[in-house]
Parts: C-alpha cells; sequence; structure tokens
C-alpha cells in the first residue's frame, strides 16, 4: 500500500508524528506540500504528480490541510483532491467532509440539521446588518469562516467596538461570522473521534484572565471520560459530516451541551501529552484496517 500526507505551507507536528506512524505501519510515504500538487487529465486517463514525481496510483491519502491560497487556488485544491478520489485513492478525510468542516458557516448549518444543539449564529458580508443582529445578544464573538486554534477570533461586549471591526472586515471583502458567546465554566470539552468511538477526551481549562480555551492560546488540559450523552453527541457531530476522525468541541452549559466545532483535521498533540495516547498510531491502524477490510 502506498500513501501519502498532504499538509499546507509547513509541517507541524501533528504531520510528522503521522509520517512516522504511516512509515512504521504502511511503508514508505510520501510527505507532500498540497500546492505542489500538479494533475493530468485526458483520453487515456488521470495522472497526479508532487512536484516532478509521478504519484499516479496511491492508496491512501491524508488530507490536513488546503493550505493558505486564494479562491482560485483552493478551487483547485479542492478539486484536484475530489479528482484524486475518483480516480481511486482513498482519502481522509473525505474532500468535502473536510471542506465542510473546515467551513465555519457550513459545519454550523450542518450540526443545525442534523439536529445537534450549537449557539445562535449570524453570517453576512454587511457591517450595518451585523450591527442590526448583534443588538440581540449581550455578547458576540466574532470568528473567521476559515481558521484554526482560536486566532484571529475576538469578543465584543461593546457593540460599537464590534461595528468597528465589522467595517473593518467589510471594506477587506471578508464575510462577518459571529455567534452569541456562551458562558464557560471555566473550560469546554475536546472529544477525538475516530470510527465509531471517542478515543479520548479531555478539558481545555481556560488561562487566567483569557477566555479561549485552545491549547494553542494557552489552555491547560485534564483527561475526561465522557458520558454516554457527551459520546453520543461527538458520534452524531463527526457522522453529520462523514468524517473518518474528528476533533469535537463541546460546551457544558445549565441548558445541556452545546456543540462549539468540528475539526475534520484536528491537532491532537495536547491530548496525547494529556491521556498518554499516540493518536497518530491508533488513527493509521484504523485507516489501514478498514482500507483493507
Amino acid at each position: 500500500m502506498q500513501a501519502m500526507i498532504l499538509y499546507g505551507r509547513a509541517l507541524d507536528s501533528n504531520n510528522k508524528q503521522l509520517y512516522a506512524a504511516c512509515n512504521k505501519f504502511v511503508g514508505k510515504t510520501i510527505l507532500a506540500r498540497i500546492m505542489d500538487m500538479s494533475a493530468y487529465i485526458g483520453p487515456d486517463g488521470s495522472r497526479f504528480w508532487h512536484g516532478d514525481r509521478e504519484i499516479t496510483g496511491v492508496d491512501l491519502c491524508f488530507l490536513r490541510s488546503f493550505g493558505p491560497s486564494s479562491c482560485e487556488q483552493t478551487t483547485k485544491r479542492v478539486s484536484m483532491m475530489e479528482h484524486l478520489e475518483s480516480s481511486g485513492t482513498f482519502v481522509v478525510n473525505p474532500t468535502c467532509a473536510y471542506r465542510k468542516a473546515k467551513d465555519k458557516y457550513s459545519m454550523i448549518y450542518t450540526l443545525a440539521k442534523a439536529g445537534l444543539p450549537i449557539p445562535r449564529t449570524y453570517v453576512t458580508e454587511m457591517a450595518h446588518w451585523a450591527y442590526r443582529a448583534s443588538q440581540s445578544l449581550k455578547q458576540v464573538v466574532y470568528k473567521p469562516i476559515v481558521g484554526s486554534l482560536g486566532f484571529g477570533s475576538m469578543k465584543f461586549s461593546d457593540l460599537d467596538l464590534a461595528f468597528n471591526a465589522y467595517k473593518t472586515l467589510e471594506r477587506w471583502g471578508q464575510p462577518i461570522y459571529f455567534q452569541e458567546h456562551l458562558e464557560k465554566p471555566g473550560r469546554d470539552i475536546r472529544a477525538f473521534v475516530i470510527g465509531e468511538s471517542v478515543l479520548a477526551s479531555m478539558y481545555r481549562v481556560t488561562p487566567s484572565g483569557k477566555w479561549k480555551t485552545n491549547v494553542a492560546q494557552g489552555a491547560q488540559t485534564q483527561p475526561i471520560q465522557l458520558s454516554e450523552e457527551l459520546q453520543e453527541v461527538a458520534l452524531k457531530a463527526t457522522k453529520a459530516f462523514d468524517l473518518v476522525y474528528a476533533g469535537v468541541d463541546i460546551l457544558e452549559t445549565e441548558h445541556g451541551p452545546i456543540l462549539l466545532e468540528v475539526n475534520g483535521s484536528p491537532s491532537w498533540q495536547g491530548l496525547q501529552k494529556t491521556t498518554g495516547i499516540n493518536v497518530a498510531e491508533r488513527l493509521i491502524q484504523f485507516v489501514v484496517d478498514f482500507v483493507r477490510h
């Protein structure tokens, strides 16, 4: 079996560990930047390259990132991954599922359609419309519609300050995606799902004086055993996207659990450090067994 890992601009610890696990359980693995991929389509079939190396016929591909790009570059990369899938490569996570989870707009309506609890969410490109919609919320959280690790997210209790941010976003041609801010009990939950089970879970505890619970933003972690109710929520969320694996973020509130996000290429360094589980190896073992059977 020939495997490949596609990443964005630069390697991170997760991709390096995934590469090591692939080499261990699959064999020599191709490590490739997605922007260096090329393809041919003709009457004699399809062919693919990474740089100058032909990789036509690769069996398994881990899609970890579309990388930084323009709209046209993203369109090409998404289409190329779909082309690779249609040519017989098993892509993890599947391109359509990964794209839906990567885009917060499609992510949130997919969760809502599945009947899962979500925060009230607004999407627009008009600053004045966003300002009027914000009036119904005590506090709002703006999030980049495509982003990760909590970078760029902003919380506003002063709606005039929020309006200034909305105007800047409108001026730069950026969509305005914001949600009601839900009070946290000083933490939220990250559940890591592989297949039809929760591999492990942890609390992400907010740093003192902060509001974000991302590990990349300094949150501390604690291992937990999810209740059956929360396991069901995490599994249902993952299934709503047809993801093979996912990081599911859940907030406990007085009205029950609320789903914050589903990540189709989650980081696992914090979870691994907290639980001692080698996530990359468990993921590779699951996928290889799935492909071979």
